[in-house]
């Protein structure tokens, strides 16, 4: 499983622009995807990279929380059922 996102700028015809990529889960397997946010010099474009980044991220803690605590139930049945 890959995780992670990030910022790309591309140049069409002089105009820069944002995109914004990250991995997502798509039949089993880790599909980085694209996703254009608008031109570099939008203010809007700016702050609407840095949200999707930080929703990015909050998602990630919570799954990893998730599983976490899931593994140690796990650890801690094994241990109590002997």
């Amino acid at each position: 499983m890959e995780i992670g996102c990030g910022a790309r700028v591309r140049d069409f015809n002089g105009r820069r622009y944002f995109y914004f990529w990250h991995y997502e889960r798509s039949n089993g397997n880790s599909m980085r995807r694209e996703e254009y946010v608008g031109r570099v010099d939008s203010e809007k474009a700016k702050a609407d990279l840095l949200r999707r980044m930080a929703a990015y991220h909050r998602k990630a803690e919570q799954e990893f929380a998730r599983r976490r605590t899931r593994i140690e139930q796990l650890i801690a049945s094994e241990h109590t059922s002997t």
